[in-house]
């Protein structure tokens, strides 16, 4: 199991030591044993949760004893969620972001469920779920893998067919020349492939450029070892798949105006998909599913160019925390187990962490490319614990190769400006 680092610490430390005090609508609340009162709060958008609040309301009229209100905080704010906690306050379950547990992950805010798990143990068992990585630290579990997603290729087969393609790209080679094919075949009127190129802290660009370096066998930072960070990739590789992905613009397998585009969601990536101005993207399950309801059915999904080999793509997801200042911490127990049931996943519109109950759901064809990959797919737990959080890795990486998208710096001058900012910041 993964130890926090001290880095991680400090900034815990500093998180709890800025809170103040004070409850809030979502404070945890119950009545003992019996007629408990649960709050479980979740930060995935209000129209992407129906079959949730469908199985929170399942659960409440199978239970009248322990009744649970689902409340929905969107965007995710992981610092809310400590402050609340380490003032004695906050929801009871919180929905956690599997790169965000490691914050979290103190007695003072998280309650560790090795015990509850003891005693009351789930069906399928925890080994076997995805991401255990993310959120065992210091030899203690402190929340419970719940979903699963990654990044797939989405794409129109009448586009790719319209260019005399055969199916869809197997390799990031393949992909380049696919989406230059298509874009040239349509006189430009189809964009080959379409992706976020916008250089913004957390634009999607960051997944794709993930991907292309791994399946290359390079990662931005790896630990040499116990406790000594350094960058895993060389700047002649780093200045390669930085001119991989500005050779898209350049070539015209994507079109300019993505230089602006900086979510997976933009309109521009979802509605060309749907109407066929755009043969492929990237995206996960929920985005896929309403693109796949305003195509009526024209898009179709694949793994991820090099994406059945482990390790070359993502595994991302969401996890679940009891606030270490419930009074019913069985009750929540209870209701997390619940919540990683085939029972909820029959109405919730997302992929289990469990592979078991994953299997014996019932997924659209078109959505086999997100089951293809997701055995194969790895947590960012390759870069937690360093000196850098992921988030301020993911800013450096998409301002240097979007500078160099826009003319503004060389590949080689981008590479070198990724490298200093990592050796910087890997010294703590």
């Amino acid at each position: 199991m993964k130890r926090i680092s001290t880095t991680v610490a400090a900034a815990l430390a500093t998180t709890v030591a800025l809170t103040g005090c004070g409850g809030s609508s979502g404070d945890s609340s119950g009545g003992g044993s019996s007629g408990a009162q649960l709050v479980f709060r979740q930060f995935d958008p209000a129209n992407e949760v129906q079959g949730l609040q469908e199985a929170v309301d399942r659960w409440n009229s199978e239970n009248p004893d322990v009744q649970v209100e689902m409340q929905t905080l969107s965007p995710n704010n992981i610092q809310q969620f400590a402050r609340e906690a380490n003032s004695g306050s906050g929801p009871d379950i919180q929905q956690l972001g599997f790169v965000d547990v490691s914050f979290v992950a103190d007695p003072g805010i998280l309650l560790p469920l090795d015990d509850l798990m003891a005693s009351s143990p789930m069906e399928s068992g925890p080994d076997e779920l995805l991401a255990t990585d993310m959120v065992e630290f210091d030899d203690q579990t402190w929340a419970l893998p719940w979903t699963a997603d990654t990044m797939a290729l989405v794409y129109r087969p009448d586009a790719l067919e319209q260019a005399g393609l055969d199916g869809p790209p197997t390799t990031w080679e393949e992909l380049a020349s696919d989406a230059e094919a298509i874009s040239s075949s349509s006189d430009g009127q189809t964009a080959g492939f379409c992706f976020a190129g916008a250089g913004a802290a957390t634009g999607a660009q960051w997944f794709a450029i993930n991907y292309y370096i791994w399946a290359n066998g390079g990662n931005l930072v790896e630990e040499a070892a116990p406790g000594d960070w350094q960058p895993g990739i060389s700047e002649a590789d780093l200045a390669s798949a930085i001119d991989y992905f500005a050779g898209l613009f350049e070539s015209g397998a994507t079109p300019e105006s993505y230089l602006t585009v900086a979510d997976y969601s933009d309109p521009s990536i979802v509605n060309g998909l749907s109407s066929g101005s755009c043969a492929m993207s990237y995206e996960p399950p929920q985005t896929f599913d309403l693109i796949d309801g305003q195509a009526g059915g024209s898009v179709t999904t694949a793994p991820m160019p090099d994406g059945l080999t482990d390790g070359s793509t993502h595994l991302g997801g969401r996890a679940l925390g009891i606030n270490a200042n419930t009074e019913n911490p069985e009750e929540a127990w209870e209701f997390v187990k619940y919540l990683a049931s085939e029972t909820t996943f029959e109405s919730y519109d997302q992929y289990p962490a469990s592979p078991s109950t994953l299997e014996a759901l019932d997924v659209p064809e078109s959505q086999q490319g997100f089951v293809e990959q997701l055995p194969h797919s790895r947590s960012f737990a390759r870069y937690i614990g360093s000196p850098m959080t992921v988030a301020s890795l993911q800013q450096l990486v998409n301002q240097q190769f979007s500078a160099v998208y826009s003319g503004q710096a060389t590949s080689q001058a981008a590479a070198r400006a990724i490298l200093d900012g990592l050796e910087s910041g890997l010294q703590g």
